[in-house]
């Protein structure tokens, strides 16, 4: 940032000899050296007054010095107090910030003064401050007798604030007695007196809050308050004040050590003065979906970390604790809601929260550590179940504490020889808080490596041959198997084997247009066999899907095809370089079980076929995309999964979202969103509706209009769920900040 403080501070002259170099238009150039900066005097006139002590310039005075600027018609300065005075169109440019004012008087040395019917602009932020007489009273600080501040440009801004006495600290605080905002000309509002934000940099201060009301909160009032406690880190208060619940706090506490170590911890706490029972009065803090809410203390703990540890191991912490199975449902808005926690956890870490609506929480400490061609994961996993919690019952919730894995990359036995290997394995300590005759406790180690064999015959097919073999070690606390068998140590041992055959064909079409130079069209057929004998597992504790391994016996293929365009794209210096895209992926693939139910067995499939199934990717051009999944059971003739989506759109930013959802037994939908630039990057609109085919009704509606401006930002967004209704008015203000309601 530039601010006023450079504007002034190298105007520094001391006592030097002027040399005058004039013609006949009375030309005038001096330079003033002084320890600091040069200083390069020009003007029709110089002339010093001895009794005054004072260099007076007249007439398009230009004063040069370092980055420094100063144009007037008329300046006096005086080599003895450091004062200067300019009147006359005076321009005062300091790097890229810049004063305009009628006259000024200046203090160089302490860079106190006064301007007179000016305008002081500052770039960074963009902040224009004016007014009658405004006064630097300090290194950042500025005061101003019926001024104003905006970030709009004009005579006539878009919005300023104006006030009888202004007080503006850059990259802090303004103040204003008497303040009316105004936009445009027309008075918005008034307040005696207000306080608003002029930050340009990381800084500890209150930010724009947020208000609302809603039938289950109340008036509703939110301030934050940012604290920049190092370089390193930060901290953020949330206080959330709702007239029918109470105060909640809320803290946030980020910290960045390193690109590979950082973390964000959060808590929230609200004594409710609700209860979310369904009796009358408190239906409007009930939710029907879950048991009733009794309880008055409220909370929410969550975290994420990174952190590089010492000889190349990472690890990462989660931790999602909550009080109740209504809290993330009920405080889903706001500042430190629950959407706004997750979008920040996922673009921070990559990571984002269970679903507001999981009841059993994942909370875990990942250690990693990463080899060439291996990795050993060591990780302690706990799933809060807050049901349970909730409700006093039995928590039979499988834990893992903790876990090891050591995983081989696919990779060579032997250099020279064709075989190729990788290996799984795998340590596990069970855990349990209430136990059953089924659901015990326990440990399980596991090692399973499979050996490759790649053939290619000739230049068209490829035959890889596959072979694995497992063998898993039980130690089950309280097992009893259906047998009667109390034995703690259980084993299984089982092999697997399969192959796979493919060839590659391709040919490359030449079109030399504007769509592309060359296409190449690639063709993958493939065969795939898959075989694992049938165990006997019905002796063996079950902790997850490991413990009971299906006999398979399936044989798959598949049919890949892609389109690439190639382009030559010359840059800026007239280098050339090729552009691939890839306009079009899809893959139809099928598998046969030689298992099925007319063999007699009752645990196979019900019929060999299984869904026909086509994935797909559609890129063909910049303004359209498409993907999706279809899948059709031959054995029945009907569709059993159909989830396709779309994106038409326009240089101008217009677009069109089509997506259809169907899931046999699950959910059949069409969701369809317009966006459109009604002006390109100053008004845009959106209209969405999501129906239920099944249900024949409407799940979801929403309508939203965005207004964008240089120096402001105006959105209004409504939404109409099954059972509620919200609507969402945001003000951005550049330099200042946002606010509204959400």
């Amino acid at each position: 940032m530039v601010s006023c403080k450079r504007l002034l501070w190298q105007i520094c002259i001391v006592p030097a000899t002027i040399v005058f170099l004039s013609g006949q238009a009375f030309c005038f150039s001096a330079s003033i050296p002084t320890q600091k900066v040069s200083w390069h005097i020009q003007a029709r006139q110089v002339s010093y007054e001895d009794q005054r002590k004072l260099y007076i310039a007249e007439n398009d005075v230009v004063i040069t010095g370092g980055k420094t600027r100063l144009e007037a018609e008329y300046v006096e300065f005086s080599d003895i107090t450091k004062d200067a005075f300019a009147r006359g169109n005076v321009l005062f440019i300091s790097g890229q910030d810049t004063i305009t004012c009628k006259s000024m008087n200046v203090n160089l040395s302490s860079e106190t003064g006064t301007i007179n019917q000016g305008t002081i602009f500052i770039q960074d932020g963009n902040y224009y401050i004016s007014g009658d007489k405004l006064r630097k009273t300090g290194e950042f600080t500025y005061d101003a007798e019926n001024g104003s501040i905006t970030t709009c440009e004009g005579k006539t801004p878009d919005w300023k604030i104006t006030g009888k006495d202004i007080a503006v600290t850059v990259d802090g605080y303004g103040h204003a007695s008497h303040a009316t905002f105004w936009a445009k000309k027309m008075p918005a509002f008034y307040a005696p007196y207000f306080i608003f934000p002029v930050k340009t940099t990381r800084q500890t201060g209150l930010l724009l809050p947020m208000a609302g009301y809603s039938d289950s909160m109340g008036f509703e009032y939110q301030q934050p308050l940012f604290l920049a406690l190092s370089d390193n880190t930060d901290a953020t208060l949330y206080p959330y004040y709702m007239s029918d619940r109470g105060l909640m706090l809320s803290g946030e506490y980020r910290y960045v050590l390193s690109p590979e170590s950082k973390g964000m911890i959060m808590m929230s706490y609200l004594k409710d003065e609700t209860i979310g029972v369904s009796t009358d009065g408190n239906q409007d803090y009930n939710i029907s979906a879950t048991p009733d809410r009794t309880n008055h203390d409220r909370y929410w703990f969550r975290m994420k970390s990174d952190q590089e540890l010492w000889y190349g191991f990472n690890a990462k912490l989660d931790i999602d604790y909550v009080s109740d199975m209504d809290y993330l449902r009920t405080f889903g808005d706001g500042f430190a809601g629950f959407d706004s926690t997750d979008e920040a956890f996922e673009e921070v870490f990559g990571r984002d929260l269970d679903e507001e609506t999981d009841y059993i929480r994942e909370n875990s400490l990942l250690v990693t550590k990463n080899w060439a061609s291996y990795s050993l994961n060591m990780q302690a996993l706990w799933y809060d179940n807050i049901m349970a919690r909730q409700t006093d019952a039995e928590d039979t919730t499988l834990q893992t504490l903790p876990s090891a894995e050591f995983l081989a990359a696919r990779q060579k036995i032997a250099e020279g020889f064709g075989l190729y290997y990788k290996m799984d394995s795998e340590f596990k300590s069970f855990y349990r808080q209430d136990t059953t005759d089924t659901e015990v406790t326990g440990r399980r180690a596991d090692i399973h490596p499979i050996f490759y064999y790649p053939i290619k015959f000739g230049k068209a097919f490829f035959l890889e041959p596959y072979a694995g073999v497992r063998g898993t070690l039980w130690d089950a606390d309280d097992f009893t198997d259906s047998d009667g068998d109390d034995s703690d140590v259980r084993t299984r041992g089982l092999y697997e084997m399969g192959m796979d055959l493919s060839t590659t064909l391709s040919r490359v079409f030449t079109l030399d247009s504007d769509f592309a130079e060359k296409i190449q069209h690639k063709i993958v057929p493939r065969l795939e066999y898959d075989y694992i004998p049938f165990v006997d597992q019905e002796d063996l504790p079950y902790f997850d899907a490991l413990d009971d391994i299906s006999e398979k016996s399936i044989i798959t293929w598949s049919l890949t095809n892609t389109f690439t365009s190639r382009n030559t794209i010359t840059d800026e210096n007239g280098e050339e370089s090729r552009a691939y895209k890839e306009l079009f992926w899809f893959k139809l693939y099928q598998g046969y079980a030689f298992r099925y139910k007319e063999d007699g067995d009752d645990d196979a499939d019900n019929d060999p076929w299984q869904d026909l199934t086509l994935k797909y990717e559609l890129n063909p051009l910049k303004y359209l995309t498409s993907n999706g999944t279809i899948a059709f059971d031959p054995n029945n003739s009907h569709f059993t999964k159909i989830q396709v989506g779309g994106t038409a759109s326009d240089a101008r930013g217009d677009s069109l979202y089509i997506s259809y959802r169907y899931t046999e037994r699950y959910s059949h939908t069409w969701k369809t969103k317009l966006s459109t630039n009604l002006v390109p990057d100053t008004l845009g609109a959106y209209y969405f509706v999501e129906s239920d085919l099944e249900d024949q009704k409407t799940v979801e509606t929403g309508i939203g209009i965005s207004i964008n401006q240089p120096c402001w930002g105006l959105n209004l967004a409504f939404k109409d769920e099954s059972a509620d209704k919200s609507f969402a008015l945001m003000v951005t203000l550049k330099g200042f900040g946002g606010f509204g309601t959400k």
